[in-house]
C-alpha cells in the first residue's frame, strides 16, 4: 500500500468475508479506510440476480421470478446462481426445451438439502415413522407459534447429503431479528426432538436432532453473548470481555443458556402434547405420501380444528 501518490489515480479494492481476522494496520486511514459491507440480497436484489442468471435460460410461462425471489430468503447471489443452474440441469435431463416451475422447485430443495435418495428400500418402517414424527413436530410448532412463516415443504424422503427428511421453513424477509423471533427459531428447532420424546418416550429419542440442537445453541449463544437479550447476563458483549482477558464469566452465561433452553423445550413439549392428535395426523399423512406442502398442511390443521369444534 505504500508508495502511491494522490495524482497517480490508483484505487485499490479488496474483498474478504473475514473482516474480523484482518490486521488492524490494513484498516487505518490511508489504507483500506472505506469499508462497504455487502450483505445478503433483499427481495428486490434477489429478483435482479435471478433475472441475470436466467437471461440465457429458456423459462416456461408458469415460472415467476418475483415469486421465487420471495421464497429464497437468506439466499446469497452464488446460491441463486446455483439454483438456476440446477433447474436447467433438471430440465435438460427431461429433454425439455424450457425450465418449468417443477424443475425450479426440485432444484430449490436440492440446493437446500441435497438430491433425493433414489433407493429407499433399505429404510426400516420404524425409521420412517421416527422421521415423520420429527418433521411433523417442526412443521406443527412453526404453524402454532410463527404463522407468518411459510412451511413450503415437509418431506421424509432422505437426501444424498445424509438428511432423513426436512421441513422447509421460510421466515419473512426482515432487516432485524427480534428477540421473540430468535426464541421462536429455537422452539422450532427443538420441536423435532420434543415430538420424538412425546410419541416414543424419553429413552427412545434419536440422533436425528443433532443439527437442530446445534442451530438452537448457536442462536441462544448469540442472544446472550452478543446481543444482550437475557436479563441475568445483562447488556454486555461477552466477546469484548473475552478479548480483554475477562473469562471467568463464561460459566455464568452457559448456565443462563441451559436454563433458557430447558424452558423453551418445556414450552414446545407442552404445545405438542396439547396437539398430539394433530401431530400424529400430519406424521401419518407424511408416511402415506412422503411429501406435503403448505396447502395440504393447512388443510390438515383446518380438519383438526373442525373435528375439535364438533367434539366440543
Amino acid at each position: 500500500m505504500s508508495g502511491f501518490h494522490e495524482n497517480e489515480g490508483i484505487i485499490v479494492i479488496a474483498a474478504t468475508n473475514r473482516l474480523d481476522t484482518l490486521d488492524e494496520a490494513l484498516l487505518r486511514p490511508g489504507r483500506f479506510d472505506r469499508h462497504i459491507e455487502i450483505g445478503l440480497p433483499d427481495v428486490k436484489g434477489r429478483y435482479e440476480i435471478l433475472k441475470l442468471h436466467s437471461s440465457n435460460k429458456p423459462l416456461a410461462n408458469n415460472v415467476s421470478l418475483m415469486e421465487l425471489a420471495q421464497q429464497t430468503v437468506y439466499f446469497s447471489g452464488a446460491k441463486l446462481e446455483n439454483l438456476m443452474n440446477e433447474a436447467a440441469i433438471l430440465a435438460a435431463k427431461r429433454n425439455s426445451g424450457k425450465i418449468e416451475k417443477a424443475d425450479i422447485e426440485r432444484a430449490f430443495y436440492t440446493v437446500i438439502a441435497g438430491a433425493e435418495k433414489k433407493d429407499r428400500s433399505t429404510i426400516a418402517d420404524i425409521d420412517r415413522r421416527i422421521t415423520a414424527i420429527h418433521e411433523a413436530g417442526h412443521a406443527l410448532i412453526t404453524k402454532l407459534i410463527a404463522p407468518e412463516n411459510i412451511v413450503s415443504r415437509i418431506t421424509i424422503i432422505p437426501s444424498t447429503k445424509g438428511a432423513g427428511g426436512f421441513s422447509m421453513n421460510i421466515p419473512p424477509d426482515r432487516m432485524y431479528f427480534k428477540k421473540v423471533d430468535m426464541e421462536n427459531s429455537i422452539r422450532i428447532a427443538l420441536a423435532g426432538r420434543a415430538a420424538e420424546e412425546i410419541i416414543f418416550g424419553e429413552e427412545n429419542i434419536t440422533t436425528g436432532a443433532s443439527n437442530d440442537i446445534e442451530r438452537a445453541t448457536e442462536i441462544l449463544l448469540n442472544m446472550v453473548r452478543r446481543f444482550g437479550m437475557k436479563q441475568q447476563t445483562g447488556l454486555l458483549n461477552y466477546d469484548v470481555l473475552y478479548r480483554n482477558g475477562i473469562r471467568q464469566v463464561q460459566n455464568e452465561w452457559i448456565e443462563e443458556c441451559k436454563k433458557t433452553m430447558d424452558k423453551l423445550y418445556s414450552e414446545v413439549k407442552e404445545k405438542l402434547l396439547e396437539k398430539k392428535e394433530l401431530l400424529e395426523a400430519i406424521a401419518t399423512r407424511l408416511l402415506e405420501v412422503e411429501t406435503i406442502g403448505e396447502n395440504e398442511l393447512n388443510e390438515l390443521i383446518e380438519q383438526y380444528k373442525k373435528k375439535s369444534e364438533n367434539a366440543a
